[in-house]
C-alpha cells in the first residue's frame, strides 16, 4: 500500500501493529480543533470550495470529477505530493452554517467508511474555531491497529489545520 510521505510519517513508531479485524468492527472517531486569529468569513472562504483542497500540505491537486462546486454528490479527486490519489463525494455544503460534509469514496489509507466533516464557528475573541472530523472503520489489514490508524487520521487533520492557521495568520 502506498502512502503519501505525511501518511508514512504519521504511521511510524506508533507501536506494535496489531491483526486484522473486520469491516463489522465499530467506528473509530477521530476529531481535531484549532483556534485562528481571523475572522469566521475569512477562514470559510480558505476551506468551503470542495473544488480546492489546495490548503492542506501533503495536496498537489484537486480536480473535480463529477457535479458542480459545492453541491451535493459533486466528486473530487485529490492527488497528493507523492502522486496517490484519494476519491471524496461531497454530501452537505452549508455556507450559513459554515460547515461541509464529504466521504471517502476510493483512498489508499487503511479505512473504510469513511465520513468527515469540517466547520468554522465564531470563537470568543472574535476570531475563529476549526473543527475537522472523521468517522471511519479500520480496513481488515494485518498490519494496522486502531490507535495506529486514529494515530495516522489525526496527523493528517491536525497537519492540515496547522497549515490553515499559518496560512491565514500570516497576513
Amino acid at each position: 500500500m502506498k502512502f503519501c510521505p505525511l501518511l508514512r510519517l504519521a504511521a511510524l513508531g506508533l507501536g506494535v501493529l496489531g491483526a486484522s479485524t473486520a469491516a463489522s468492527d465499530p467506528m473509530l472517531d477521530v476529531r481535531e480543533s484549532i483556534a485562528i486569529a481571523a475572522a469566521p468569513d475569512v477562514v470559510w472562504k480558505a476551506v468551503k470550495d470542495f473544488d480546492n483542497f489546495g490548503w492542506h500540505p501533503a495536496v498537489a491537486s484537486t480536480r473535480l470529477t463529477a457535479g458542480r462546486n459545492n453541491e451535493a454528490q459533486a466528486v473530487r479527486t485529490l492527488i497528493l505530493k507523492d502522486g496517490a490519489r484519494i476519491t471524496e463525494q461531497l454530501r452537505k455544503h452549508d455556507d450559513a452554517q459554515m460547515v461541509q460534509r464529504y466521504v471517502i469514496l476510493d483512498s489508499p489509507l487503511p479505512v473504510i467508511d469513511y465520513a468527515a466533516s469540517i466547520e468554522v464557528r465564531t470563537d470568543e475573541g472574535g476570531g475563529s474555531t476549526v473543527t475537522w472530523q472523521s468517522h471511519f472503520r479500520r480496513k481488515a489489514d494485518p498490519d494496522t491497529n486502531d490507535d495506529t490508524v486514529r494515530r495516522m487520521i489525526g496527523e493528517i487533520l491536525s497537519s492540515g489545520l496547522a497549515n490553515l492557521k499559518k496560512m491565514l495568520e500570516r497576513t
